[in-house]
């Protein structure tokens, strides 16, 4: 795919992104791929693909007769993705510092300082799950390692959301990883199991929050 064809893909993908994290897209709402592509000024294809995205990250369903739907937002969506977050990954962690690779850890270290940097949630969410996965990466091969992968893709765009809402979480969220990248040099896989755990129970209750702050319009405010 030429680069250029990408970027404007990236771009139609992030605009839609925000309206629907914004408020200006209701759930239920369709959305119609010739009339975002005049919106935008492109052509159909890279609407094609940015609502292919969209449908990854969560915020939209695809049928073939009802076309492409607005999904949104919900306390029971977020509340079951994380349950299933806190059961899963804080294991899958454990079993990961044994068997961390030096590169994986600098790999890590270096996203780290990226999210620390970051002033926009969107990135600061991607970063997120790129952070997590890179630590637990030594254990793709299992099935837990794909479970929580699937998990943190679409959680991203509730994370997304808390951000906007609460900006000041960031920089806690940033403090906690510091300590879980300390877990992972010590080699420590029940701390870093702790740590973990407290760390999506307290992004559950943020992000809870936030999404029950409904006007979503908010986030931008």
């Amino acid at each position: 795919m030429p680069k250029a064809f990408k970027t404007i893909e990236q771009q139609v993908l992030s605009l839609l992104r925000n309206d629907i994290l914004s408020g200006k897209y209701r759930p239920g709402d369709k959305l119609r791929q010739d009339e975002v592509a005049r919106r935008f000024e492109v052509s159909t294809t890279p609407v094609r693909e940015a609502f292919r995205g969209l449908r990854s990250e969560g915020l939209v369903t695809i049928d073939a007769n009802k076309g492409v739907v607005v999904k949104g937002l919900s306390v029971e969506d977020v509340a079951e993705i994380y349950e299933l977050r806190i059961l899963l990954e804080p294991l899958l962690a454990k079993k990961s510092v044994a068997s961390i690779t030096d590169e994986s850890l600098h790999a890590a270290a270096d996203i780290h300082e990226q999210m620390c940097a970051a002033s926009d949630p969107h990135e600061w969410a991607g970063l997120n799950c790129d952070f997590h996965i890179k630590l637990m990466r030594s254990e793709e091969q299992s099935r837990l390692y794909e479970m929580v992968k699937n998990l943190l893709v679409v959680a991203a765009p509730y994370v997304s959301l808390s951000i906007y809402m609460h900006p000041q979480i960031q920089q806690t969220d940033n403090e906690e990883h510091a300590m879980i990248l300390d877990g992972y040099r010590k080699k420590n896989g029940k701390l870093v199991e702790k740590i973990v755990r407290q760390h999506l129970q307290q992004t559950l209750e943020t992000i809870e929050d936030s999404v029950n702050e409904k006007t979503l319009g908010q986030a931008y405010s």
